[in-house]
């Protein structure tokens, strides 16, 4: 694709006249590397049309970025804008389009243009989450993956294991040692914490913040069973003879060798097991279950629900991202008390005030905020490590 075909896209995404493949098309682009410096040129590059004239910081550039890339969906959503179409300059494409492509509904709005400095810096010392643990032998001993030095960190039930480089936990047997007794681990990720693990049997498991797994430190018997509360995605080693089980509140999950993703938040509405390749069977304690599809989620409260989803978005958060689709003000604040490990409360009625689109994790709070209150539809204060979230008014704005 030429340079010129990509600028032609961010000029229809700006002006609203893209279609759903061209919106597919620039979506992708986005993703690649090679099309961020692409877009990066357009405010570095001496061009001759006044339209790319003016030139922007590098802040800039990211929110430019990432509105982008948020707005710029595969469906056709009821997006509000609330701003006012401007000249397709570098300036103004700081203010074009509305951030996370705010869903307010059931809602009168104000099309002023809402300044960049009213979010300013708020919130700018809260930072992102990143790897952080903490491991517990069978012993009771404990173990802060973030403080410990890479290498083997301790030898337990046969096996070897060693903290790596790029941010892992591995299980590796030792041979000679199979009948030393098996031990249960348990690490456990902090409010703004993740963390990555090779179980013994060679299973890979990407812990989300507050969360944690439960597991032996080899597999025996005629299961392989581990345990979670919170969030995690999994990639199980393929054993015809050996299902892996994992028990979460209100269900157990069985396979035998899949990708998937489980949350069993307490804090959310049921536990949602997303399947993203082979098979899995969601069972309840009553025993009734159901065999889930690539695509399929069940959503368990009291029964199982199945509904299609797109999975990409469900482990999104493994890739450093947020995706919101259609989500409500008080999901998305609970994702980020998790991962930005903050205090949250609502003053006002904010629970109309729904969002879609994509923004990486790996942004300090201040930022997002930043962008979700350019659609002026919710506004925020910051306490210390308290986020104050209200609907947007202009008399809050002025004081």
């Amino acid at each position: 694709m030429t340079p010129e075909t990509f600028k032609s896209l961010l000029a229809g995404h700006h002006s609203g006249t893209l279609t759903v493949p061209e919106k597919q098309q620039l979506l992708s682009l986005l993703h690649d590397p090679e099309y961020r410096e692409e877009l990066e040129s357009l405010f570095t590059e001496d061009l001759s049309s006044e339209d790319f004239s003016a030139t922007a910081t590098k802040e800039e550039l990211d929110m430019v970025y990432e509105r982008v890339k948020l707005q710029t969906t595969l469906r056709e959503p009821k997006i509000v804008s609330f701003l006012p179409v401007l000249r397709w300059t570098a300036a103004a494409v700081v203010f074009f389009s509305v951030a996370f492509g705010a869903y307010y509904l059931n809602s009168k709005y104000n099309k002023t243009v809402l300044p960049l400095e009213f979010a300013g810096q708020k919130g700018e010392y809260i930072k992102p989450g990143g790897n952080k643990a903490v491991l517990t032998l069978s012993d009771g001993s404990h173990i802060a993956l973030d403080d410990v030095a890479n290498g083997e960190i301790a030898k337990e039930s046969g096996v070897q294991i060693t903290k790596t480089a790029d941010g892992r936990l591995l299980y590796t047997a030792r041979p000679g040692l199979s009948h030393v007794k098996v031990g249960y681990n348990t690490i456990a990720t902090p409010k703004g914490g993740q963390y990555r693990i090779a179980l013994p049997d060679g299973t890979m498991v990407w812990l989300n913040a507050a969360s944690s797994l439960k597991y032996p430190s080899a597999f025996t018997g005629a299961a392989r069973n581990v345990e979670l509360t919170g969030e995690a995605y999994f990639e199980v080693a393929k054993n015809k003879h050996l299902p892996f089980m994992v028990k979460t509140r209100n269900q157990e999950v069985e396979v035998l060798g899949t990708h998937f993703n489980i949350n069993a938040y307490e804090d959310e509405n049921g536990v949602k097991t997303t399947l993203i390749e082979g098979s899995v069977k969601v069972r309840l304690p009553s025993n009734k279950s159901t065999v889930l599809k690539p695509g399929d989620q069940s959503d368990v409260l009291t029964d199982i629900k199945v509904s299609q989803v797109d999975a990409s978005s469900v482990i999104d958060w493994k890739q450093g991202l947020f995706w919101f689709n259609d989500e409500s003000i008080f999901s998305i604040m609970r994702q980020f008390s998790r991962w930005y490990n903050i205090d949250v409360e609502y003053r006002g009625e904010v629970s109309n005030i729904r969002f879609g689109g994509q923004v990486s994790r790996m942004k300090n709070l201040s930022q997002v905020l930043r962008i979700m209150e350019l659609t002026k539809s919710i506004q925020f204060k910051v306490e210390g490590n308290k986020i104050i979230v209200m609907p947007y008014t202009e008399m809050a704005i002025k004081q």
